[in-house]
This record gives structure tokens, sequence and C-alpha cells, in this order.
């Protein structure tokens, strides 16, 4: 198998891995953005986030990872699910606007989870 083969099957396993990781954990679609831009990091990944705006619908914050693109919500939701897009519902984007964010450590991540499932149950 070729290199690029490689780092395409341990994006898509690490990707995998993080949908079932955060699919039981209520974050806003910002945080989903914050969250998943550094797990990526810290597995030593390169990913980018996006406001993306459509035609028909509210904006959303959207994650690439080597072709690999997830949707963390929409730019308002308090509590968002993040999917996997097919090439289909990418090419509805009518446009990106790359989003600046901190990356966070292991704790930070792991703080941030713990504090929201603590206010998402009082």
């Amino acid at each position: 198998m070729s290199n690029m083969a490689d780092i395409a099957e341990e994006i898509d396993k690490t990707v995998t891995q993080l949908l079932v990781k955060y699919a039981e954990v209520n974050l806003s679609a910002w945080d989903n953005l914050r969250v998943l831009l550094s797990e990526l990091a810290l597995n030593g990944f390169q990913a980018e986030g996006f406001e993306v705006s459509f035609t028909e619908a509210k904006p959303h914050y959207w994650l690439t990872c080597a072709g690999v693109w997830l949707d963390c919500g929409r730019t308002n939701a308090y509590l968002a699910q993040i999917e996997l897009l097919n090439d289909s519902q990418v090419r509805l984007a009518q446009g990106m606007k790359q989003q600046e964010c901190a990356l966070l450590s292991d704790e930070q991540i792991t703080l941030l989870c713990m504090q929201n499932s603590h206010f998402d149950h009082c």
C-alpha cells in the first residue's frame, strides 16, 4: 500500500473513532469544531474549519481533513451532532469562510466536555 493510501486509511480510522467518541457528547457547533480540530492536531493531522453558507439553509461549521468533510452543526446551535459529509453535500456549499480557533489540549477537551455535561443536566 502506498504512503498516501496509508495516510487516507489512518485519517478515516481516526475520524470514525472521533465520531463514535463524540456521538453522545452534546456540545455546541463551535465547540464541536474546536474539539475536532484539536483532536485531529493531537493525532498529527492538519485540518481546517469553515463557516459554510448555503442558498436554502442557515450557515454551519464544517471541518476538512485530507478530503474528509465533517459538519459540526448549525453556527448558532448550542447542541449539535457531528455528521460525516459526502461529496454531493459538500457541493451544496455556496461560500466558505475559514475559522480561526485556538487548539485545545487533552485536558482542556476533557474539561469542556465535563462542564457541558454538568450544565446539560442541571
